[in-house]
Protein backbone atom coordinates (compact mmCIF):
# COMPACT_ATOMS: atom_id res chain seq x y z
CA UNK A 1 0.00 0.00 0.00
CA UNK A 2 2.80 2.50 0.86
CA UNK A 3 5.02 1.47 -2.10
CA UNK A 4 1.60 2.55 -3.91
CA UNK A 5 1.42 5.68 -2.76
CA UNK A 6 5.22 6.78 -3.26
CA UNK A 7 4.69 5.12 -6.86
CA UNK A 8 1.87 7.73 -7.79
CA UNK A 9 3.02 10.34 -5.77
CA UNK A 10 6.44 10.58 -8.32
CA UNK A 11 3.92 10.27 -11.17
CA UNK A 12 2.22 13.21 -10.13
CA UNK A 13 5.08 15.15 -9.55
CA UNK A 14 6.90 14.31 -12.42
CA UNK A 15 3.90 15.46 -14.75
CA UNK A 16 3.57 18.26 -12.99
CA UNK A 17 7.52 19.09 -13.66
CA UNK A 18 7.36 18.10 -17.25
CA UNK A 19 3.87 20.03 -17.77
CA UNK A 20 5.35 23.17 -16.17
CA UNK A 21 8.51 23.01 -18.53
CA UNK A 22 6.22 22.70 -21.66
CA UNK A 23 4.37 25.92 -20.25
CA UNK A 24 7.78 27.87 -20.01
CA UNK A 25 9.05 29.48 -23.25
CA UNK A 26 12.66 28.76 -24.69
CA UNK A 27 15.61 30.68 -23.25
CA UNK A 28 18.13 32.34 -24.77
CA UNK A 29 21.76 30.87 -24.92
CA UNK A 30 24.16 32.97 -23.58
CA UNK A 31 26.81 31.70 -25.86
CA UNK A 32 24.19 33.38 -28.59
CA UNK A 33 24.42 36.93 -26.81
CA UNK A 34 28.22 36.52 -26.23
CA UNK A 35 28.69 35.67 -29.83
CA UNK A 36 27.05 39.11 -30.37
CA UNK A 37 29.10 41.11 -28.58
CA UNK A 38 32.36 39.13 -29.62
CA UNK A 39 31.10 40.22 -33.29
CA UNK A 40 30.32 43.88 -32.63
CA UNK A 41 33.79 43.76 -30.85
CA UNK A 42 35.50 42.47 -33.84
CA UNK A 43 34.06 45.00 -35.88
CA UNK A 44 34.39 47.87 -33.94
CA UNK A 45 38.37 46.84 -33.82
CA UNK A 46 38.72 46.61 -37.91
CA UNK A 47 36.92 49.65 -38.76
CA UNK A 48 38.02 52.34 -35.26
CA UNK A 49 41.19 50.47 -34.38
CA UNK A 50 39.53 49.70 -31.08
CA UNK A 51 40.79 47.37 -28.19
CA UNK A 52 38.46 45.81 -26.16
CA UNK A 53 36.82 42.66 -24.85
CA UNK A 54 33.99 41.16 -23.08
CA UNK A 55 34.31 40.39 -19.98
CA UNK A 56 31.75 38.21 -18.76
CA UNK A 57 27.72 37.65 -19.37
CA UNK A 58 26.21 37.47 -15.93
CA UNK A 59 25.09 33.40 -15.70
CA UNK A 60 21.82 34.61 -14.32
CA UNK A 61 20.57 36.31 -16.82
CA UNK A 62 17.27 34.28 -18.44
CA UNK A 63 15.29 35.92 -21.45
CA UNK A 64 13.38 34.38 -23.60
CA UNK A 65 14.50 32.95 -27.06
CA UNK A 66 14.85 36.38 -29.38
CA UNK A 67 12.99 35.01 -33.21
CA UNK A 68 15.17 37.23 -34.92
CA UNK A 69 18.61 38.24 -35.17
CA UNK A 70 20.12 40.05 -31.79
CA UNK A 71 21.81 43.31 -32.48
CA UNK A 72 24.73 44.99 -30.62
CA UNK A 73 26.00 48.32 -30.19
CA UNK A 74 27.79 50.37 -27.58
CA UNK A 75 25.40 51.21 -24.62
CA UNK A 76 24.39 54.67 -23.86
CA UNK A 77 26.69 56.64 -21.07
CA UNK A 78 23.25 57.89 -19.39
CA UNK A 79 21.94 54.39 -18.86
CA UNK A 80 23.16 55.21 -15.13
CA UNK A 81 25.69 52.28 -15.34
CA UNK A 82 29.35 53.10 -14.95
CA UNK A 83 31.70 51.53 -17.66
CA UNK A 84 31.80 50.67 -21.05
CA UNK A 85 28.55 48.47 -22.16
CA UNK A 86 27.74 46.63 -24.98
CA UNK A 87 24.29 46.54 -25.35
CA UNK A 88 22.72 43.46 -27.30
CA UNK A 89 19.21 43.64 -28.51
CA UNK A 90 16.03 41.46 -29.08
CA UNK A 91 14.04 43.28 -30.85
CA UNK A 92 11.00 40.47 -30.70
CA UNK A 93 10.21 36.98 -29.04
CA UNK A 94 8.25 34.30 -29.89
CA UNK A 95 5.76 34.19 -27.01
CA UNK A 96 5.42 38.13 -25.17
CA UNK A 97 6.26 39.48 -29.21
CA UNK A 98 8.35 41.89 -26.27
CA UNK A 99 12.12 42.44 -27.57
CA UNK A 100 14.96 42.41 -24.29
CA UNK A 101 18.06 44.49 -23.71
CA UNK A 102 20.51 42.92 -22.01
CA UNK A 103 23.95 44.86 -20.96
CA UNK A 104 27.52 43.46 -21.34
CA UNK A 105 30.56 45.02 -19.36
CA UNK A 106 34.11 45.05 -21.53
CA UNK A 107 37.58 46.34 -20.91
CA UNK A 108 40.12 47.58 -22.95
CA UNK A 109 42.28 44.76 -23.86
CA UNK A 110 46.07 44.79 -23.23
CA UNK A 111 47.15 42.73 -26.17
CA UNK A 112 49.27 44.96 -27.55
CA UNK A 113 51.48 46.60 -24.20
CA UNK A 114 54.97 46.59 -24.92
Amino acid sequence: MTRIFFILVGIMISGTTSAGEKNSPPIQDLQEIKRSVDEFLMKEKRQKRTQFTAVRINPKIIVEQCVVPLESGWASLDSGVVGKRVQVVCESTLHEKKGWRVLVPVAASDTHRN
